[in-house]
């Protein structure tokens, strides 16, 4: 399932890939046709109160931090990051590695709302992405929307970025695919702002 618009739909794409941490599950990678509803599908503004989002997060903490041990993560699922002066124009294209502990996400998701975020988690994360998304959806406005797939289907939000339609960013220790360019690039592990671009 993937999340546009506030609703949880059904993708349009036909690939399958294995999520790790459930053994015998997979998830339909998102593709083209999803892609682009999740990008008419987000209602950019100011309407998410970020005190909403972190209060919603935080009564699922413990539950989160079940699912990142079976995703084979020692995640403490801490308290929200803070970002500031992260990219302005367009929509974000927020792609994350399977190890981004839930506490950076969270505030890159924050930070990020007021101009709407599409996510697309790495299949390792698949789980907590989707539990983190069912919380916090009712509390977004729209402004959210989380897409599941493989690298593949971070190239679509890439390509997309490349031809104006938002900002990318990147939080993962991988280095960005060839002829990829991020608008800003967050470790999975260092410090949360170590390798920001503006």
């Amino acid at each position: 399932m993937q999340c546009l618009a506030g609703r949880w739909t059904a993708p349009l794409g036909q690939r399958m890939v294995p999520v790790p941490a459930v053994p015998g599950a997979g998830l339909v990678c998102a593709g083209a046709g999803d892609m682009a509803r999740a990008l008419t599908g987000l209602s950019a503004g100011d309407s998410t109160d970020p005190a909403l989002l972190g209060q919603a997060y935080a009564a699922e903490a413990p539950l989160l931090r079940q699912i990142r041990a079976r995703e084979g993560m020692d995640d403490p699922c801490g308290a929200p990051e803070a970002f500031h002066d992260l990219p302005s124009h367009g929509p974000a294209m927020l792609l994350s590695a399977a190890s981004v502990p839930l506490s950076r996400i969270m505030g890159l998701l924050i930070a990020l709302a007021p101009r709407g975020v599409v996510w697309k988690p790495a299949p390792g994360a698949a789980a907590s992405a989707h539990l983190l998304m069912r919380v916090l959806v009712p509390q977004a406005g729209g402004q959210l929307a989380l897409l599941q797939g493989d690298h593949a289907t971070g190239a679509l939000l890439a390509r997309a970025t490349a031809a104006g339609q938002g900002a990318l960013i990147w939080a993962s220790d991988a280095p960005l695919p060839d002829g990829v360019a991020a608008s800003a690039l967050f470790s999975a592990r260092g410090p949360a702002t170590d390798q920001h671009r503006r």
